[in-house]
């Protein structure tokens, strides 16, 4: 196995011509992760500044996270500086088969740094996950996407309506419609995320809604369904909007099995 803990970043002479050190917003990273984001070991990347402003969001890491190092909180990254940390991790992550994951907020907003980001990956032979609702900007997306290894798409946040093909000439397509499209085209590995937040988005005509858009994908590997948080919302209490999510308590187990049996009963493997 190659050593790669002293390396800094890929030599020079190997980087794409239009390389350059690229800064984004970074509100944390989490190096040596499992679960959720992708197969195998990952170094998550969780973004700052997500547009959606959804009352009911559970993502982000904890700001108390065991393995935060000087630099994880929220600020200004640079992707000079990201490497030489992921590639201290590179050989956990190819060995297991993991890779490089940009999460939180919604990547999609931060492209032209993602971009450089999963390109300088790809040089290192590190997979990466985009980790998107497929809201923010599209057009980059374009850019993005034949860099990408895998795409985790949260429809978490997604309302039915949002799935719903408008009439030729009634105005354009919505987001999730488009970006849908878009990883059709690019027929790229996907795995769907949906937390079920209780009172909000767990009504079954709701969730056949969203199970139906998911099976129409060509790609998707799994479906992951999982729980709302009520530690989540401590975390977020002072930004969270709304009083009734603040106080919401995480759905039961049967709830959380309801909502994965309407996704298996289209055929989907849900976990």
């Amino acid at each position: 196995m190659t050593d790669l803990s002293n390396q800094t970043v890929p030599p020079e002479n190997s980087r794409p011509e239009n390389s350059r050190n690229v800064a984004g917003r970074i509100h944390s990273v989490s190096a040596l992760g499992t679960g959720a984001g992708g197969p195998g070991v990952r170094f998550v990347i969780f973004l700052d500044g997500c547009p959606l402003r959804c009352a009911q969001c559970t993502e982000g890491p904890s700001p108390d996270s065991a393995d935060a190092e000087p630099g994880d909180r929220a600020g200004t990254g640079e992707i000079d500086a990201l490497m030489h940390r992921i590639a201290r991790y590179a050989d956990y992550m190819q060995v297991s088969g993991g890779g490089v994951t940009v999460a939180g907020a919604e990547p999609l907003e931060q492209a032209a740094f993602i971009r450089e980001l999963f390109r300088r990956c790809r040089d290192m032979g590190i997979a990466t996950a985009l980790d998107t609702c497929g809201g923010g900007n599209l057009f980059a997306a374009k850019g993005l996407l034949h860099l990408t290894d895998l795409v985790v798409l949260d429809l978490t946040p997604v309302e039915p309506g949002a799935l719903v093909r408008r009439p030729s000439g009634s105005g354009s397509t919505p987001g999730a419609l488009r970006f849908a499209g878009m990883l059709r085209a690019a027929r790229k590995p996907v795995w769907v995320r949906f937390a079920v937040v209780p009172g909000v988005n767990d009504d079954p005509r709701h969730v056949e809604t969203l199970a139906e858009f998911a099976a129409s994908l060509p790609d998707v590997e799994r479906v992951e369904v999982l729980p709302f948080h009520r530690l989540a919302t401590i975390h977020l209490r002072d930004r969270c909007p709304s009083p009734a999510i603040r106080a919401l308590g995480p759905p039961s187990a049967r709830q959380v099995r309801t909502v994965r049996n309407i996704f298996r009963s289209r055929g989907l493997r849900a976990c």
